[in-house]
């Protein structure tokens, strides 16, 4: 099981994107904030959206699946 939660990139909002895949938990997420956080999304550099990029993928990465930073 893969957990991205949508605190842990910043975002003030309790979502937890899971799945088996980490492709698909890495889709979930980034789809919710495009759909849920668009504003704040726009207001970000290209450095803040790779970052927030990075970390979903480090977090579906992790071999425990946990999401845990």
């Amino acid at each position: 099981m893969k957990i991205v939660k949508c605190r842990d990139l910043g975002f003030k909002c309790n979502l937890m994107a899971t799945g088996t895949k980490q492709e698909d938990v890495e889709k979930k997420m980034l789809d919710h904030i495009k759909q849920v956080h668009g504003e704040e999304l726009e207001k970000m550099s290209e450095d803040e959206i790779k970052e927030i990029k990075y970390r979903i993928s480090t977090l579906t990465g992790r071999g425990c699946g946990c999401g845990a930073l």
